[in-house]
């Protein structure tokens, strides 16, 4: 993303959903250009410039050059409503980074509401032309993370429970590391932890016909 900011000039970037990203997403956003970057959350806890909601971004229409959103769409209400936000705030043109959860346990207790495929999430932003999109974390990750929550499900308390989650994590960390084998396999996609999609704001939608000719998984199933 920092080479087509760089590339476009962009100088303007929404950061939704920001928690206490903004030291290292300085340093990868800006690469020395003057930049401003407003990173807004609804977390008291954040390291923001704005408290907002994402369901209603207090921006007029077109503001910004780039919106970054990264683990956020899982925790809110009506993701189709942030993502409608977002497309709103955006130039015609302007660039979107979005990664959301797959194949993750609720990492966020109450507030961890919804999953997505990589289609599903081409689908939700398809306001925008697709220049890249694919996985973040695999199947192994996927695993870590299954493991762990069944560990867990043996106990109760928190004492217990962080003791069953540390233990579970010292064994079975080397399992992520089999996503680097497996990152350029299409099965590997359909067991994704985490996807990411960048694309860039169009005029119009993105039809669902090309959203599902753009799937990269292994089941090809044909539907009349």
């Amino acid at each position: 993303m920092r080479s087509s900011l760089d590339q476009r000039q962009f100088s303007s970037i929404l950061v939704v959903g920001a928690g206490r990203q903004r030291d290292w997403l300085d340093a990868l956003l800006k690469g020395g250009i003057k930049r401003k970057i407003i990173y807004s959350d609804i977390d008291v806890a954040a390291d923001v410039d704005l408290f907002c909601d994402g369901h209603e971004l207090p921006f007029v229409d077109a503001s910004f050059d780039a919106v970054v959103t990264t683990a956020v769409l899982e925790h809110v209400l009506y993701p189709e409503q942030v993502a409608s936000e977002i497309n709103r705030v955006l130039k015609v043109g302007g660039l979107l980074y979005s990664e959301m959860p797959f194949m993750q346990q609720v990492h966020e207790g109450a507030y961890d509401f919804t999953r997505y495929t990589l289609s599903g999430h081409r689908r939700l932003f398809n306001g925008f032309e697709e220049i890249e999109a694919g996985m973040v974390a695999g199947p192994g990750t996927a695993l870590v993370w299954s493991i762990e929550g069944f560990v867990q499900a043996f106990f109760s308390g928190r004492r217990l429970t962080r003791i069953a989650k540390a233990s579970s994590r010292l064994c079975f960390f080397w399992l992520k590391y089999f996503d680097y084998l497996l990152a350029k396999r299409a099965a590997a996609m359909d067991g994704a932890s985490c996807t990411y999609f960048f694309g860039k704001k169009i005029e119009g939608h993105v039809p669902d016909e090309k959203i599902i000719s753009r799937y990269t998984g292994a089941k090809h199933l044909r539907h009349l």
